[in-house]
């Protein structure tokens, strides 16, 4: 019977050993999983840091525009277009990165008229400027502004329904560029 007993506790303990061998294994597993994962994340944000950020300058090249209640001016001539978010079609910068972003331009008056535009976020007025009717005044803006992918920057003219005249003519520009993206 001292040997069955002998055997019985034998059995036993390689049994706990095998269940703490198994454990380890398991936390040895969990481990690597973690660090698999810490460095994917760590691979993505090295990856964004080599992407080139959206950037890009456009300037309008149109003679004298009488722009009515709400048109947005279309700065035709782009210079730079890092990752294309500008549309000199549509004359609105579509950010295609989360972050942070630095926007200025200078919009030209041309006379009898003031001229009022606005600087928008996604059909937000976020500024509007004033250019008065003196020859050549000008509004220079600008602005830092947080935007989510997809949300949209331009500029446009006032509501007021009174047409107010706008120098193209390489005077009036738009640019644009990130600044920093939110941390991982």
């Amino acid at each position: 019977m001292a040997l069955f007993v002998h055997i019985f506790a034998a059995i036993v303990a390689l049994n706990l050993v095998g269940r703490a061998a198994l454990e380890t294994d398991v936390s040895v597993l969990q481990t690597i999983q973690t660090i698999q994962s810490d460095l994917a994340t760590a691979k993505s944000k090295l990856q964004s840091f080599s992407e080139p950020r959206p950037a890009f300058l456009a300037v309008w090249t149109a003679d004298t525009v009488a722009l009515r209640s709400g048109d947005i001016i279309k700065f035709n001539h782009v210079v730079t277009n890092i990752g294309n978010g500008y549309s000199p079609g549509t004359g609105k910068f579509k950010a295609p990165k989360q972050g942070t972003y630095f926007f200025g331009g200078t919009v030209m008056s041309a006379p009898p008229s003031p001229l009022r535009i606005m600087l928008m976020k996604s059909g937000t007025s976020i500024m509007t400027p004033y250019a008065t009717e003196t020859q050549g005044d000008s509004y220079t803006f600008t602005a830092v502004l947080q935007l989510n992918v997809g949300d949209t920057v331009y500029v446009q003219k006032d509501n007021r329904p009174r047409a107010e005249k706008a120098f193209g003519r390489s005077h009036s520009t738009f640019s644009g560029f990130l600044i920093s993206e939110p941390d991982i």
